[in-house]
């Protein structure tokens, strides 16, 4: 997602320090909100950086480029880039937080036509690593995931939850709510967010800790699994939310896939 957000940041900033005729080139970056109410939000710190420069309350310049950002023309490319029809409902919101940063806030719509869109454009494995390695032992963890996620989706596919070739999953409730309200489903779609932000759009001051990321978001699945049922009367009663779920577990076994081949040389295998 922050692939869509930075190029309008970059725009609003831009117009900002033409507005105020200041020749500076700071660094354009946006982390995610720590805060356990945060949501799906990320936080844009300019502001307080602005604000050592021009000797401006960090409030005062965070309003200013508020005005700047312009979430329509962000929500309209949310739209073009994830190919999704939700064209009549709010996709970001945009707040300020003192001390002067500035939150993104993703709504359900927009969480929702991130994942279809990951589902349809998986990452791709550059370089495969064919067979185990004698010589490393990775966290046992980081294997096992792979080939629960693996095995799970084959059993779907048997007992014809999903098609061979899962495309299409609808994530959205009738009232364009989110199907995954759980907290560790809202969990993993966090860890999944962004562990896809390191992979396409890295912290350019923080190289990323590919093990730590791929540990992360196996202990998210692993919770995600023991706390939200696909099977049974989930399967019986509400087959759109276990297709939901196993949209989730889809996308955690691909980027799996992923990190552990091309970052970390680990042999990803599909039973254990």
């Amino acid at each position: 997602m922050k692939q869509v957000l930075l190029p309008h940041l970059q725009v609003a900033l831009n117009l900002y320090l033409l507005n105020y005729r200041l020749a500076l080139q700071p660094q354009l970056n946006v982390s995610w909100c720590q805060k356990k109410d945060c949501g799906f939000t990320y936080v844009w710190a300019i502001a307080l950086q602005l604000s050592a420069v021009q000797k401006l309350p960090a409030i005062q310049i965070a309003m200013r480029l508020i005005d700047f950002i312009n979430t329509k023309a962000i929500a309209d490319d949310i739209r073009q880039k994830l190919a999704t029809e939700n064209t009549g409902l709010t996709l970001i919101a945009t707040r300020i937080v003192s001390p002067g940063l500035i939150y993104l806030e993703l709504t359900d719509c927009a969480i929702a036509a991130w994942l279809q869109y990951s589902i349809n454009n998986p990452p791709t494995i550059e370089k495969y690593c064919l067979q185990k390695d004698n010589n490393f032992s990775p966290p046992f963890i980081l294997q096992y995931t792979h080939a629960r996620c693996y095995s799970v989706l084959q059993l779907a596919v048997r007992e014809e939850i999903i098609p061979p070739t899962l495309t299409l999953i609808s994530f959205l409730d009738s009232q364009q709510q989110l199907l995954c309200r759980h907290a560790a489903e809202q969990a993993l779609i966090k860890h999944l967010m962004i562990s896809f932000d390191n992979l396409y759009c890295p912290s350019p001051n923080l190289k990323p800790h590919w093990e730590k990321i791929a540990v992360d978001l196996c202990q998210a699945w692993q919770k995600f699994y023991t706390y939200c049922r696909i099977w049974g009367e989930v399967k019986r009663d509400n087959l759109h939310l276990a297709q939901a779920r196993l949209g989730l577990t889809l996308l955690t076994q691909r980027l799996l896939a992923v990190l552990l081949n091309d970052k970390l040389g680990i042999y990803a295998p599909t039973e254990l």
